[in-house]
C-alpha cells in the first residue's frame, strides 16, 4: 500500500524480503513510483517513510522526485511520480537490510526499559563530531537528540558520552542507527550499542542509577 502526503511517500512493507526486492540497489533507477496525480517539480526532495511489519519505528529515507508520468500510457503505465533515493541512502541498503532482518529492535525494546536521562554527548559523522544529548537509555540503547545531522538508519558511528569520573574523559562506543526523528523540536536518532564493548559496563551502571532514581520518584509518589 503506497500513501502519498505532499512531499513525504509512505510505503508499507510486510517482510524484509519485500523490503530488499522493493529498494535493490539498481543506481539512480532505486526507487519507488506511486500512482498518484500530484503537482510536483522534478528534483524536488522527498522523504519516503517506511512501515515493515514486526517493527514498531518506521524508517525515514532521503530522495528526489526523479520523474513524473503526467498522463497513463496504458493500465500498465499509470501516472505518477518515481520517487528515487539519494546516493547516500542506496549506500547502506545492505547494511539496513542486514539491521532489520536481524529484529534486534522489536526484541530488544521488550527486554530492556527504557530511563530518561539527560547526558551530553556527541556523535561521530564523515564531517566530525556534532554535538548531541542522550534523553534516555537503556542496557541495549539510547534516544540521542541532535545538534547535527542525522545518520541514515543501520549506519554504525561512534558516540562520546560525558559521564565520566573526571571532567573532560568521556566514555566512547560503537552505536548503530535504529530509526531516526525527524521533527524540529525532538530532532534525534534511536541508536542501539553494539554488543561486546567493554564500555557497555558504563551504560550498564547509568541504567542502574536511573532505575533506582525512577523508583525512588514512584515511591514518593504513590499515585
Amino acid at each position: 500500500m503506497l500513501i502519498d502526503r505532499e512531499h513525504e511517500f509512505t510505503v508499507v512493507l510486510s517482510s524484509v524480503d519485500e523490503f530488499e526486492k522493493t529498494f535493490a540497489n539498481k543506481g539512480a533507477d532505486t526507487g519507488v513510483f506511486f500512482p498518484v496525480n500530484r503537482t510536483v517539480k522534478v528534483g524536488d526532495r522527498a522523504m519516503l517513510r517506511v512501515s515493515l511489519k514486526g517493527h514498531a519505528e518506521p524508517l525515514f529515507l532521503e530522495g528526489r522526485i526523479r520523474w513524473r508520468r503526467v498522463k497513463p500510457g496504458g493500465p500498465k503505465l499509470p501516472a505518477g511520480i518515481f520517487v528515487g533515493l539519494v546516493e547516500r541512502e542506496r549506500s547502506h541498503l545492505e547494511g539496513l537490510a542486514r539491521f532489520l532482518a536481524s529484529g534486534r529492535s522489536r526484541a530488544e525494546r521488550r527486554k530492556n526499559p527504557r530511563y530518561p536521562v539527560e547526558i551530553p554527548a556527541s556523535y561521530g559523522t564523515s564531517k566530525g563530531f556534532y554535538s548531541a544529548e542522550v534523553m534516555n537509555v537503556s542496557k541495549a540503547g539510547a534516544f540521542l537528540r541532535c545538534l547535527g545531522p542525522l545518520l541514515s538508519v543501520g549506519v554504525r558511528f561512534p558516540v562520546k558520552l560525558e559521564v565520566g569520573e573526571k571532567k573532560g574523559a568521556p566514555i566512547q562506543l560503537n552505536a548503530q542507527v535504529a530509526w531516526i526523528d525527524l521533527f524540529e523540536d525532538t530532532k534525534g536518532m534511536g541508536i542501539g550499542f553494539i554488543r561486546g564493548q567493554a564500555e557497555i559496563k558504563e551504560i550498564e551502571r547509568i541504567v542502574k542509577i536511573a532505575s533506582k532514581e525512577q523508583g525512588a520518584r514512584q515511591d514518593a509518589d504513590p499515585r
